[in-house]
């Protein structure tokens, strides 16, 4: 297969390299030219992380459709990739790759990644710590890639990730940044033009270098508008630029009404615009240094208003102290911009000006070390800020159409700020109730829930949820939390699960409970019986009377015909879960059929879930 990175290869525990295809065949003489993406999935290496924008590959490997989730409410990357335009993708070994040459995308792209990767040099010289570093690199240029699980847990909680996530809040600290320069200028007439174009220059530039994700784009669309306007002497209303930056991002990529980040960025910039400057009537007048504070507060305040049923829609959280963390983000963020961009600015200067470098590299220096400690300083506040009490409302999970009650109810808000009539008050409170009406009957249904779930893990491990109510019973091998929750957590959430009881698969004595009983390899949930054989034992030296269970459940590969287990166990159904091998499933499977067994595969057909009965 030959085919071409389009855009820059995401690093993490995979390197995910896009591609658009050429040409596939089962060898280089027969390979036949083919259009499409494709997503390369790599274990890191040296050579992998050479691989850069716009270099031809010749890869050795098998193509496979992206495949749907297989556990219930999971992140969809199906989906995902959909609105990517990309249907397939392919797990390759690194020594399965070769560069066949390079420099096949477009210049403009390939000069923004390869400046990218210098500042990102620069960055790591004067941040030596991983968590300032990758704090620094996301803040500065947009690059996630090294920000640790808990860093990014730290500032989600904190409404503080789209600080790490280079978005309209970047590019209007760049253009408050440059408005204030050039104001000082004082320019006017054919200058005015001027001062326009390059302010222009600068955020675009930043908006290359950044990668020109959805959220930057529609900022950059929003203020090159706004400036075109002003190089003509006219104000564009917010309410005009901002349908007009989404219709022309739209027109080039209909597919970023899908993403989660132009979704949030237009409901916050709209929640802004509407909601600010009537809180900001609300307050009497203070002291210069009290409303510049409020103002912050108000923005963030307003933004979480827009981006509110989003967020708790997708993110299944809200963070209570954004307030408190907004203060220190926008602050804190844009001196840490700026100075980098000085940084920057005077680490490249030595080689520029050949005088007097030294003093340039001491300057430079003390800058560095600046920036260093107000990051550290910042990943210590968002951190404080976390462990608050109360910090975060989270385990919150609504449907879609809830999320869009939740707009409406927003904006019967606006309607009632606006023309300030009762009717809007009344169906305010009339919609609110609906929904409490709503919750009130789900919550009565997950109280008398009862289901079992066999999870589809990765790497051979177990875990089977029972739900009892609002209670979940975990049988599960060893496993990390990061691992369990990746798996069963979206389930739980929806589910309304509030107490957790871990039960161990190979832990020898038995487990009781009101309702759930664990005596291996005899599980009994109410009414419902299932066998747990993870080992050809429990079926050859089983000398007693054939046992009739509901469910037998195979794992970890026994060395076992399905005859033989409905020899000992009569059952209704038989499941093999992902902790055995594909060879093996495939020849039960075909037992199965052979024999009209039902059957279940959970690797293939995802997790395994049945309402257990209590008669």
């Amino acid at each position: 297969m030959v085919c071409t990175v389009y855009e820059a290869p995401s690093h993490g525990a995979k390197t995910k390299i896009p591609v658009r295809v050429e040409a596939t065949g089962t060898s280089p003489d027969s390979l036949t030219f083919v259009t499409g993406n494709l997503m390369l999935f790599l274990d890191p290496s040296d050579m992998v992380d050479s691989i850069r924008y716009g270099d031809r590959l010749g890869i050795h490997a098998g193509v496979l459709p992206t495949e749907p989730p297989k556990n219930p409410h999971v992140f969809d990357y199906k989906r995902y990739l959909h609105f990517q335009n990309m249907h397939y993708q392919s797990f390759v070994k690194p020594d399965s790759v070769v560069v066949l040459s390079s420099g096949h995308g477009f210049k403009l792209w390939a000069q923004a990644y390869t400046y990218r990767d210098r500042l990102l040099t620069i960055l790591q010289k004067h941040f030596p710590t991983q968590n300032e570093y990758a704090v620094a690199s996301a803040l500065m240029v947009g690059y996630k890639d090294d920000l640790s699980d808990e860093l990014r847990t730290a500032y989600a909680e904190t409404g503080s990730m789209h600080a790490l996530a280079v978005s309209g809040t970047h590019v209007g600290m760049v253009y408050m940044g440059l408005y204030f320069l050039t104001k000082r200028l004082r320019l006017r007439g054919k200058w005015r033009l001027l001062e326009s174009v390059f302010i222009l220059l600068a955020i675009w530039g930043f908006t290359f270098l950044t990668g020109a994700t959805a959220s930057v784009l529609r900022a950059s669309v929003m203020f090159s508008t706004y400036m075109l306007g002003k190089a003509i002497w006219r104000n564009a209303s917010a309410w005009n630029v901002l349908p007009a930056s989404a219709f022309g991002l739209l027109l080039y990529n209909p597919y970023f009404l899908f993403d989660v980040g132009f979704q949030l960025s237009y409901t916050a910039v709209a929640g802004m615009v509407f909601f600010y400057p009537r809180l900001y009537k609300l307050f009497p007048p203070g002291p210069r240094w009290a409303d510049e504070g409020l103002k912050v507060l108000l923005v963030g305040a307003a933004a979480q208003l827009g981006t509110l049923p989003f967020a708790l829609y997708y993110f299944s959280q809200f963070p209570i102290y954004f307030w408190l963390a907004g203060w220190i983000v926008v602050l804190g963020g844009a001196a840490i911009l700026w100075g980098g961009t000085v940084l920057v600015l005077l680490d490249n200067l030595p080689s520029i000006i050949l005088w007097n470098a030294d003093v340039f590299q001491t300057l430079t220096g003390w800058l560095g070390n600046a920036l260093y400690f107000m990051v550290l300083y910042l990943n210590k506040a968002i951190v404080g800020i976390q462990s608050l009490p109360g910090s975060v409302i989270s385990d919150v999970w609504i449907p879609g159409w809830v999320d869009a009650a939740l707009y409406m109810a927003i904006a019967f808000l606006g309607a009632l700020m606006v023309l300030r009539r009762g009717k809007w008050l009344a169906a305010f409170f009339g919609l609110m109730g609906l929904l409490g009406v709503y919750r009130i009957s789900t919550l009565s249904v997950k109280q008398i829930q009862r289901t079992v779930v066999v999870y589809n893990m990765p790497k051979q491990k177990r875990l089977i949820d029972f739900f009892d109510g609002r209670h979940v019973y975990a049988l599960s091998d060893t496993l990390t939390t990061k691992q369990e929750n990746f798996t069963a957590k979206p389930n739980r959430v929806a589910s309304g699960i509030q107490q957790k009881t871990q039960v161990m698969l190979d832990e020898p004595q038995a487990f009781r409970s009101d309702n759930l009983l664990f005596d291996k390899p005899f599980v009994q949930f109410f009414q419902q019986k299932m066998a747990l054989i993870d080992d050809a034992r429990w079926v050859t030296a089983f000398d007693a009377a054939p046992i009739s269970v509901d469910v037998v459940l195979l794992s970890k590969g026994p060395e076992l015909s399905v005859a033989a287990c409905r020899e000992k166990f009569p059952f209704g159904i038989i499941v093999f879960d992902t902790s055995n091998s594909r060879r093996k499933v495939a020849r039960w499977q075909q037992e199965c059929t052979e024999n009209g067994w039902v059957c279940h595969d959970v690797r293939t057909q995802g997790a395994w879930i049945r309402a257990a009965s209590t008669e």
